[in-house]
């Protein structure tokens, strides 16, 4: 299995007008809206849409199943097509996509990236996490960082289903082990890192080495050398 990850800012320029119009939906194409939030997430799925394109070009992939995705029942893009899978996140005007290629076996990814902004921590744990990681993340120095990696790695499980963060609370977490428990997703693991202008976790469903990582710079991707990255077993 090979797994690709891009990530990219919404301010930086980007060559859209390489990719063939057939391969961009029309709504990606031109935002008639002028409210800021929303010109924003048109902004984010374009970008999505165009590093997924630059990533199925790095794994020598044909760029025409752009063409072809397929959404699942609750929304969730994909290819209808076995030992291909993909994912984007976006927070803020950041963007990120994964895309996993294993010709012999069925793919499953989920990805997540949260901007850090100003919440109420304890209130949030409090709410989806169980008393036990509630204690675990009150004897953290850095209680953002103990926030969002408690969120973006259920966060990236669910995804990989296809499943709304309303089950959130039943994703077990036991951070001291490293392990996640989910109903919603197969066996696997989990990738999470805050050495981004970010907060990133991934989740796929075969075992492996680091995933490939590239960053945005000028006028192509560049790889990346994430450190450290904490891993999870899953299931």
């Amino acid at each position: 299995m090979t797994t690709f990850i891009a990530y990219a800012n919404i301010h930086q320029p980007y060559p859209f007008h390489d990719i063939p119009t057939e391969q961009v939906p029309e709504q990606l194409l031109v935002s008639t809206t002028q409210q800021e939030r929303v010109q924003q997430r048109h902004q984010c799925r374009r970008l999505a849409h165009f590093l997924l394109w630059q990533l199925l070009k790095r794994a020598g992939r044909d760029t025409a199943l752009l063409g072809n995705i397929q959404r699942t029942k609750s929304g969730r893009p994909y290819f209808p097509y076995e030992g291909i899978d993909f994912n984007m996140s976006h927070s803020a005007d950041w963007v990120a996509v994964i895309l996993a290629i294993n010709p012999e076996r069925q793919n499953v990814v989920g990805i997540d990236i949260e901007f850090p902004k100003s919440r109420d921590f304890p209130a949030l744990m409090a709410h989806f996490a169980p008393q036990e990681e509630v204690a675990w993340f009150e004897q953290q120095t850095n209680a953002e960082s103990a926030f969002y990696r408690c969120w973006c790695l259920r966060e990236a499980v669910l995804k990989s289903q296809g499943v709304g963060i309303v089950k959130l609370s039943e994703v077990r977490h036991l951070p001291y082990e490293k392990k996640i428990f989910s109903q919603h997703c197969p066996p696997g693991e989990l990738f999470f890192s805050e050495t981004l202008p970010f907060y990133f976790a991934a989740f796929t469903n075969q075992r492996q080495n680091q995933p490939h990582f590239f960053g945005w710079e000028g006028k192509t991707l560049i790889p990346q050398k994430l450190s450290p990255i904490i891993r999870y077993e899953v299931n």
